[in-house]
């Protein structure tokens, strides 16, 4: 080939760019951003909106709906779903993976006009709705920070400075915190004073409104100038608010610490917090900047973060929980040393099968491949992690392939006596063109998970560049750095050397695959059929592999998520969640640290973070172990020990993986209108879950959960008018009597303090008949009666009466009828735009079953059900996302055959041939099925790239060998016969080299959790491959081409 002759006859440029690609690789490594896993790109936006005293329908109804009927007109929008709870609304609009990133924040822009647009139609009691797009932002160096003797505000003080300062760091996006409760002020205002003065309450919350509300004063001018006038807050803390002075119609001042208590606290009940081992304590989460060096932003903020803890008073540390940096090093570090691993074993199979000089030659050709590869990537984007990493340990055996078949092809030629001016050239001018073409077919059968959209393909996306990167780079070495090195490191001649073909190709191995060779193309009919019956039999096999889409990470972490009955008081959630930890350190010493978190997750600190949406009765605790085999052995016995415990509590443990975006794995979905209809039919399949022996019946439920009771009084209009109270009146009267109506705010530095009014007994405690709620008006009552304004008229009445005539305050009995428990939906979902639910349930992972295995057990059943019209069902969760990433997989197929197809085309000009090699792939099964049986790991997405990497590895092979047939043919006419013969013989020991190191090169990732299933599929798969290369193809090729052994031999 001209390239290597050009090389070979400047050896100076040729040693400086050896030397240029080894410093071009260090350095360009060093450069490149490292992840622990790709970045996954979720394209969502939620909406908020609050609709306070709204119940969830009414939200839905009146709020939801009118933002999903404006929202539906966006363009490229996946779905819409909403939740619609009691006082609030969440709208998630999440767009098709199609859409570029660089257009996402367009679409998001859109999104503000629509939801702006549509406000004013929102009732008047509606917030304005608040769109957060920063959903996908992990917050990736997740501290505790842990003081003894300070309360919750101290720490939080203290949690805000360090979070002023890290916004700082360079690379740092945003820093939020975790664990703050939030503050209020308490006015409790005794009801007797409500009885004896009604004006109290209406005029505390006016003079309230009047002391902090801003003011306009105007600019003076002085001058030139025009100055702002401004006049000073009246109400900076609570002191303050007791003593204000309160004005009545007599004009006597009224000090509000005369008349209530005023004190500072926290809202009641608590609702959210944060505890490590049981200690309170405050989460500090900072987030990063896109394509930043997440190890070198580690560092600058464990720096600054040692060097701020320096400046906090004695008892305050940190910890860390979950910091990415780290997990980065140790990805990296790990499939760094599972690569050199591959390559010195790869490196020493070499050796140990060529010869000392022809391993290192072609070991050292590997080396110069990867190391060329990386200022490549570079310039492509591509970051360091484990996907990127872990494929050239899949690609091992291919990198080497190339330069195999070259070098023993010259070490052959060498063998029958050529010239070196002849045998370094000869074997790259017949193979170059063959061997570029199956390297372009392996690199292709890797496109479909480059181009498909989802979250999986989206993770495996690097695969494709390192491989067709690092392949074609191998091709290129083989033409060029092999010839250089055969002629630099090999001695020019044999001294000995045989004349014939068959002398040279004559050690073991030859005679071996000579013999069986004959002996399969002489009983074609009986190999054809053996095969056949165990390509059978494989795939029958098939249906007892496990098959587990998303594998779990190797985390030594997992979630424990604790779900107690809607309405449950929050004490009760905080309370069970300091109860466990403390119990789970004393049954379980494997486990290092238990951070608990109550009303939802800190945050998405994790890219396979399992998220949910919380709420007053939720809490979840992670739980530290020292390895990831530790956490699976004690998973399953946590699991029943939390259940049997807290039998009032739903309680789930969660490893971390892809099914981020699901509750549960397995998930069906009714659509209609009735919610009746839905519970029914929800009902319906949950009973079916529960019998399915594959499922953990403690898991089926339904995300609508249970209905909620509710107190509701029944406002009587005319007795209302007849006191000058109307419905609000009331709401605030109940919300005062109950949690506390808010009636202003202040500042406090950077934070808002709420001011509560709050009525409460004369001893201070809750109003237990709320029939004895007083109610008062903030309106004045002029409902006087004749007798009443003839008093007020003559001076008859003093200012208090007339006082309490207007503002005087009445039992909630005056003013309605009863008051009455019902049910309502504590929870609406929706989905597209129509009321939705979902059965759930997960599999029963003790016995050994998986998703797929449930969907079998109960999809005729389900899918059974009779749906009223109107009504769809549709599967969810894990099953639903698998069938998403096989289609989108599938959209790319056609186009990869169609790749495969001309190049073999191209290469061969017959229609025969190409059939030839196609009809191979389906028999790498046979060994796939048995070795994952055998092992016991499931069938995974990762599995499936291997699957498509074998039929790469495999067309290469077949290749190369169909090729030399045509060769010996051809060239130097051999007989048919002969020449399947002679060529299998030929290209035994490439293919078998190539084959080993391939295998030999996937050890290191047996054990990986994520890429085990992938490393024993290629093994096994390849191993057979190489026997159907070598032994099934030349029968086939017989077959094809009816070819049959000469009379004169027979």
């Amino acid at each position: 080939m001209k390239l290597s002759k050009y090389f070979i006859k400047r050896p100076t440029l040729f040693w400086s760019l050896m030397v240029a690609i080894i410093l071009g690789g260090i350095y360009s490594y060093s450069k490149m951003p490292k992840l622990e896993d790709p970045e996954i790109s979720i394209k969502q936006a939620n909406v908020v909106v609050l609709y306070p005293g709204a119940s969830a329908h009414e939200v839905e109804l009146e709020a939801v709906a009118v933002l999903e009927e404006a929202l539906r007109s966006m363009p490229e929008v996946n779905y819409i779903s909403s939740e619609s709870s009691n006082g609030m609304g969440l709208v998630t609009v999440e767009i098709k993976m199609t859409v570029p990133e660089s257009q996402v924040q367009q679409y998001w822009d859109l999104l503000r006009r629509k939801v702006n647009d549509v406000s004013a139609m929102l009732p008047s009691g509606c917030s304005t709705p608040m769109v957060i797009d920063d959903v996908s932002d992990v917050y990736g160096m997740f501290y505790a920070l842990k003081a003894e003797g300070y309360d919750n505000r101290e720490m939080t003080t203290y949690a805000e400075y360090l979070r002023r300062n890290l916004l700082g760091v360079n690379g740092v996006k945003r820093v939020t915190l975790f664990g703050s409760r939030d503050e209020c002020i308490n006015i409790t205002l005794p009801k007797e004073n409500l009885a004896r003065n009604g004006m109290t309450a209406t005029q505390i919350m006016t003079g309230i409104d009047a002391a902090h509300k801003t003011v306009e004063a105007g600019k003076y001018e002085a001058g030139n100038n025009r100055i702002q006038l401004r006049v000073s807050e009246q109400l900076k803390d609570e002191k303050d608010i007791e003593n204000l002075l309160i004005k009545t119609m007599t004009g006597e001042q009224i000090r509000l610490g005369d008349i209530a208590q005023v004190e500072r606290g926290y809202l009641e009940p608590q609702n959210n917090g944060f505890w490590v081992d049981g200690k309170p304590a405050i989460a500090i989460l900072l987030s990063t900047e896109p394509d930043v060096n997440v190890t070198e932003v580690g560092k600058r903020v464990e720096a600054r973060m040692t060097e701020l803890m320096t400046t906090l008073p004695a008892g305050f540390e940190s910890e860390k929980i979950f910091f990415q940096p780290d997990k980065v090093n140790k990805a990296i570090d790990s499939f760094l040393v599972n690569l050199i691993e591959s390559v010195l074993i790869v490196v020493f199979a070499l050796v140990f099968t060529m010869g000392f000089r022809s391993g290192l030659i072609i070991g050292s050709g590997l080396i110069l491949t990867i190391a060329a590869s990386f200022p490549v990537l570079l310039m492509l984007g591509t970051t360091l992690q484990r996907i990127s990493l872990g494929a050239f340990i899949i690609a091992m055996g291919m990198l080497v392939d190339n330069a195999i078949v070259i070098l023993d092809g010259i070490l052959i030629d060498k063998r029958r006596g050529l010239a070196p001016k002849k045998y370094l050239f000869n074997i790259c001018q017949k193979t170059a063109w063959p061997l570029l073409g199956a390297t372009l077919i392996a690199s292709s059968t890797f496109l479909c998970v480059f181009l498909a959209k989802g979250s999986a393909s989206e993770y495996a996306h690097d695969l494709f560049l390192v491989l067709c990167v690092s392949l074609l780079i191998s091709w290129l070495l083989a033409m060029t750095q092999v010839p250089m090195f055969a002629k630099s490191f090999l001695p020019p001649r044999i001294k000995e050397h045989p004349q014939g073909q068959d002398e040279v190709l004559n050690k073991p191995i030859h005679r071996f695959v000579r013999k069986m060779t004959s002996f399969l193309v002489d009983h074609k009919k009986v190999t054809l059929a053996v095969s056949v019956s165990l390509l059978v039999l494989a795939g029958w096999s098939f249906r007892y592999v496990k098959n587990l889409y998303f594998p779990d990470f190797d985390y030594n972490q997992f979630v424990v998520e604790y779900w107690m009955p809607s309405q449950t008081n929050p004490e009760k959630v905080r309370h069970d969640l300091l109860e466990i930890t403390d119990r789970l350190k004393e049954k379980y010493p494997q486990i290092q640290r238990i951070t608990a978190s109550q009303g939802s997750a800190p945050a998405r600190y994790c890219l396979v973070r399992p998220m949910t949406n919380g709420g007053d009765c939720y809490g979840e605790l992670l739980v530290d172990c020292e390895d990831f085999n530790t956490c699976s052995e004690i998973i399953p016995s946590l699991r029943a020990f939390l259940r049997a415990e807290y039998p009032d509590a739903y309680i789930r443990t969660r490893r971390y993986n892809f099914s981020i975006s699901t509750s549960h794995t397995v998930e069906v979905q009714f659509k209609g209108p009735d919610p009746a209809v839905l519970r029914r039919l929800s009902a319906e399949a949950e009973q079916i879950m529960r019998e399915a022996k594959s499922v953990d019946p403690y898991s089926v439920q339904n995300n609508w959960k249970e209905r909620n009771k509710s107190l509701v009084a029944y406002y009587q209009q005319m007795d209302g008018r007849r006191t000058g109270i109307n419905r609000s009146d009331v709401g605030n009267a109940l919300m005062a009597a109950t949690d506390g109506l808010t009636v202003g705010a202040l500042h406090d530095k950077d934070k808002i303090v709420r001011i509560n009014l709050q009525i409460r007994n004369a001893d201070g405690s809750k109003i237990q008949d709320l029939n004895d709620v007083p109610v008062w008006t903030m309106m004045p009552n002029i409902n006087l009666s004749d007798n009443d304004m003839k008093v007020l008229l003559s001076g008859g009445m003093k200012a208090s009466d007339v006082e309490n005539e207007l503002f005087k305050s009445s039992p909630l009995s005056n003013v309605t009828k009863d008051l009455d428990l019902a049910w309502e939906e504590g929870t609406v979902y929706r989905y597209d735009c129509m009321r939705a639910i979902e059965a759930e349930c997960d599999p029963d992972y003790d016995n050994g079953s998986s998703p797929v295995k449930v969907q079998k057990e109960i999809q005729e059943k389900i899918e059974s059900i009779p749906l009223p019209p109107g009504y769809s069902m549709r599967w969810m969760g894990e099953i639903k996302q698998q069938a998403e990433s096989n289609e989108a997989l599938a959209d790319y197929y056609p186009l990869t055959l169609i790749i495969v197809l001309t190049v073999l085309l191209l290469l061969f000009n017959d229609w025969r041939k190409v059939i030839l090699i196609l009809i191979c792939l389906p028999f790498v099964i046979v060994g796939v099925a048995p070795a994952l049986i055998a092992t016991g790991l499931p069938f995974t997405f990762m599995a499936t790239i291997g699957m498509a990497g074998l039929m790469g590895m495999m067309i290469k092979n077949s290749i190369v060998l169909v090729d030399e047939i045509n060769r010996l043919m051809t060239e130097e006419g051999l007989h048919p016969y002969h020449a399947i013969i002679q060529a299998t013989v030929a290209r035994a020991n490439p293919v078998i080299m190539a084959s080993a190191t391939t295998i030999v090169g996937m050890l290191p990732l047996v054990s990986d959790p994520m890429y085990g299933s992938m490393a024993v599929s290629i093994m096994a798969g390849l191993t057979m491959g190489t026997i159907i290369t070598l032994m099934l193809l030349p029968v086939f090729y017989a077959i094809f081409f009816k070819v049959t052994k000469p009379q004169t031999e027979e």
